[in-house]
């Protein structure tokens, strides 16, 4: 059986900035994330939240998943059965920590098929802006209730219900619940 573990972000980074002939004052100040976090991230010390990964993209003129897919180290190998503990399944929170996206995809399909176990706190959301022409994401609640905004239109979703709705449309996803929410995310991009 093979293990493989998570991606190298820091590594695929520091690759990154390295190219683009960038120190990691440059980049701390491109980005507004300090530079003993740069630091730390680059060397594996520390996993950057997606408000971290998503400025040094930002910064760096990269998609997200450019650099997940350069951090897949071990593509050339093929994988008969691929293992993840859950401490090894990369998850990405939101700034306020009330929203997380536990990566359930493997880092090959990030560009067309991704799942995501998604966690919403009470009075929590997951706010997107508009995804490529045709994207669309499905929504299968597994526990509690939440409410998807698609297009200005809200469409409340209950335990054990699924919805499909456009993405290409700013969207959001939000408990306004009193309990902790818990569903599966599924995003599809169009070739």
């Amino acid at each position: 059986m093979s293990k493989r573990t998570p991606p190298e972000l820091g590594q695929a980074l520091q690759t990154l900035r390295k190219s683009q002939k960038l120190t990691l004052d440059k980049l701390a100040e491109a980005s507004g994330i300090s530079k003993s976090m740069l630091s730390q991230i680059e060397r594996g010390q520390t996993n950057p939240t997606f408000a971290t990964l998503w400025s040094l993209t930002n910064a760096l003129g990269v998609e997200i998943a450019d650099i997940l897919e350069q951090s897949d180290t071990d593509q050339s190998t093929p994988v008969l059965i691929e293992h993840l503990q859950a401490h090894f399944t990369p998850t990405i929170k939101s700034p306020d920590g009330k929203c997380s996206l536990k990566i359930l995809s493997p880092v090959s399909s990030v560009s067309n098929l991704e799942w995501y176990e998604m966690r919403v706190q009470k009075g929590g959301a997951l706010d997107s802006a508009a995804h490529t022409n045709a994207t669309v994401e499905h929504l299968s609640v597994l526990k509690g209730n939440m409410t998807v905004t698609s297009n200005e239109t809200d469409i409340p979703v209950n335990e054990g219900e699924t919805v499909r709705y456009r993405a290409d449309f700013p969207h959001s996803i939000r408990n306004d619940s009193t309990e902790e929410a818990i569903a599966i995310l599924v995003v599809d991009t169009p070739d």
